[in-house]
This record gives C-alpha cells, sequence and structure tokens, in this order.
C-alpha cells in the first residue's frame, strides 16, 4: 500500500486550448533562468519568453482537463509566475499534455498527486508525469511535447510506476517502480529527465533509507516518490498523518523501512497539549511547524519533541479557506491562495512576525482564457 498523506466539459478539441494562450513559444527544453528575454517595442519584457522562476517570482499552477479529438483526456497546463513585491505578471507559459500523459500533480481526476514544487524543474521548464498509466514521463512546459520519449518500435515493457518527482537540488528525476506488482517495498530509480529511461539507476528499497538519510532534499525526493507528501526539517524530521493524527519520525537506514517513529508525549493520545487537526504544510526550522486545516497554524516543539511550546495561529479568524501554504526563500514570511467573496483565486502573504495579522494581497488570479470553465489552481514555489 502506497503511503500518501494529503492532498487540492465539451470542447472542440486541444487546439482550442492553445490558441487562445498563445503559440507556446519561449525558451524550450534548455530554457534556464540566465535566458534573455524578448522584448516588446517600448523594451518591456515579453512574458511567453521570459523565464518563469526567477528570483522573488511566485510560480502557480492552473490545469484543465479536456477530451482530445479521439476523445482522450488532456489536460491544459498553465504557469504563471507573479512578482512577489507588487504582483505582477512577469511570465507565462501554456501547453496542452500529450494524450494518455497525466502530470504528476496539480490536475483534475484521481491519478498521481505529490508536492506540486517536486513535480517540475528548477527552472519550470519541465513537468513530470506519468504515460499510459505507468511510465515515468517529462514534457515540456512551453511546447506539451514529452522529452526523451522511448522508441516506438522498441519491444519495451513499461515498469509499473505509480510517484515520479524532480529532485529540487540535482534536477534529476526520481520513480518508483512496482516491478513484483506487490504494491510493497518498491524500489526507486533516477535519472536525468532528458536522458532515456534505459540510462536510469537503481536503488533497491533497502537502500533507500540512506539515501533519505543524506540531505533534506534527497530525504523529501525520496520520500515523495514513494507516496509521502510530507514536509522534511532542516535535520531530517518528517512530519505525517496517520490515524491519530500528527506523527513525526527520522530517516532510518536499516532494511525493514526507512522511517522510524518519534515517540513523543506531545502527540500521545490524551494530551491535552496535542496539536489537533495539523496537516502539516513545511517546517520553519528544526522544531516549527506550520499546519493547514482551513486556516493556517504554527507548532512550536520542545528540542526533544516531548512537548508542544507554543502554537499561534497565523491568519485572524475568518470564513475564508486557505491553501497550499509556501514559504519565501528568507523564511520570514509564506503565501497562499484563497478565494475572495467573489469567488475568484487570490494570492496573500502572510509574515511570520506579526501572526494574526490581516494578509497582504499579493494578486487576484484571473483564470486562463482557453476555452474552459473550472481549473484546479496550486501553488507551484516561492523562488
Amino acid at each position: 500500500m502506497r503511503r500518501h498523506f494529503r492532498s487540492g466539459l465539451a470542447l472542440a478539441g486541444a487546439t482550442m486550448l492553445l490558441s487562445a494562450c498563445g503559440d507556446g513559444g519561449g525558451p524550450g527544453v534548455d530554457g534556464a533562468l540566465g535566458d534573455v528575454p524578448l522584448k516588446d517595442a517600448k523594451g518591456v519584457a515579453d512574458v511567453r519568453t521570459a523565464p518563469l522562476a526567477q528570483p522573488g517570482t511566485i510560480s502557480v499552477m492552473f490545469c484543465t482537463d479536456r477530451p482530445d479529438a479521439e476523445g482522450r483526456t488532456v489536460y491544459g497546463v498553465t504557469l504563471r509566475s507573479f512578482s512577489a513585491k507588487d504582483g505582477k505578471l512577469v511570465a507565462e507559459r501554456s501547453s496542452v499534455t500529450p494524450s494518455r500523459f497525466e502530470p504528476a500533480t496539480g490536475c483534475p481526476g484521481d491519478g498521481p498527486d505529490v508536492p506540486t514544487s517536486l513535480a517540475f524543474d528548477k527552472g519550470l521548464t519541465m513537468m513530470a508525469g506519468l504515460s499510459k498509466g505507468s511510465r515515468a514521463a517529462v514534457v515540456d512546459t512551453s511546447t506539451g511535447a514529452e522529452i526523451a520519449p522511448p522508441d516506438p518500435d522498441a519491444f519495451d515493457k513499461d515498469m509499473e510506476t505509480e510517484q515520479v518527482v524532480f529532485h529540487p537540488v540535482t534536477n534529476q528525476l526520481w520513480y518508483n517502480s512496482d516491478v513484483n506488482g506487490s504494491g510493497y517495498k518498491a524500489p526507486q530509480y533516477f535519472r536525468d529527465p532528458k536522458a532515456a529511461a534505459a540510462t536510469a539507476q537503481l536503488v533497491p528499497y533497502e537502500q533507500l533509507g540512506e539515501h533519505v538519510a543524506k540531505d533534506r532534499a534527497t530525504a523529501a525526493t525520496v520520500l515523495a516518490a514513494d507516496g509521502y507528501d510530507s514536509p522534511v526539517s532542516p535535520s531530517g524530521v518528517v512530519a505525517t498523518t496517520n490515524a491519530d493524527g500528527l506523527g513525526l519520525a527520522r530517516a532510518d537506514r536499516g532494511a525493514e523501512g526507512f522511517l522510524k517513529e518519534i515517540e513523543s508525549a506531545a502527540l500521545r493520545k490524551g494530551n491535552n497539549d496535542k496539536p489537533e487537526h495539523c496537516d502539516p504544510a513545511f517546517w520553519r526550522d528544526d522544531t516549527t511547524l506550520v499546519c493547514l486545516h482551513d486556516s493556517l497554524t504554527q507548532v512550536t516543539f520542545s528540542a526533544d519533541y516531548q512537548r508542544v511550546t507554543k502554537t499561534e495561529e497565523l491568519l485572524p479568524e475568518s470564513d475564508r479557506g486557505a491553501s497550499d501554504p509556501t514559504p519565501s526563500p528568507d523564511g520570514k514570511s509564506l503565501v497562499f491562495l484563497s478565494k475572495n467573496a467573489g469567488d475568484q483565486w487570490v494570492l496573500y502573504r502572510a509574515d511570520f512576525a506579526t501572526p494574526g495579522a490581516q494578509p497582504v494581497k499579493i494578486a487576484a488570479l484571473d483564470l486562463p482564457i482557453d476555452g474552459a470553465d473550472d481549473h484546479r489552481v496550486s501553488l507551484i514555489r516561492w523562488s
């Protein structure tokens, strides 16, 4: 059994999705933060060619599903980056995925669902997902074309993959594969996302604990590829949810699994100080955890995790919900999504220095004009 802990129309063919969003031009697979964006006659950068993951920007994903000409589901994906300072639209990409390709996260349906930040490479030029329901694949976010597709004439067998993610530092593509069909103790593979699947390196399940113990980024990658959507602290403490609520664990190098539960009095049943309804979002540091449950809560543990020393509400009391809390690079603020009274998605910022204060509106998010009236909206990251 996989260990997933948290989660967020007729059309005349896929061409309408693209035509309304521009020609899908811009930097290709090799686009990077250092690319020089094209400018118009007034010297203003074109958002269709400007790099998405520029420092100081917040990136958002819009996704909708529609049938193609053959009745198969395709996904219209739009990525937009907004200035964290003034909410100005800085960059945008729109594409339609190939048929039988399902993005790793952020789209309608009951398919794979991993942390949104790990579904894309560092420059947001590539998106991970599954092709034909079981093969780890990558598409170009500008064109929607698959990168390094397999030889269509080769006699190959697709692996039974359930989760596929990018390593946030190395940009390697990681994915699991249930080679025995048991649904348990699946090994993982990693490779250059622009290289053929045959170049992937195998990591047996018994060795995954060693990788989880390496560093925070690798731990988050291996956990996500195994079905965990659980934040990792700088020292490697993993926050999970289980039948009893919030749980804490550390990397375990043993052969019988790679997480070992932390026996915490703070989380014991019957403890009146136990955090309630904590869906872990991210760690601010080794002892401070931000939780999402309608609103946003900050829980601080003692150094040994045996006590909860403080619980703070980060937003004022209201009827408004909050989703996808994402920390700033300097750790002083967070951004989140919420719908306003007009049912429009809005991007907000809250500062940790003033918990409970009114959040600051960064930008109202207009949905893409692509022929669809329903989109799933997700925060990717604050670069």
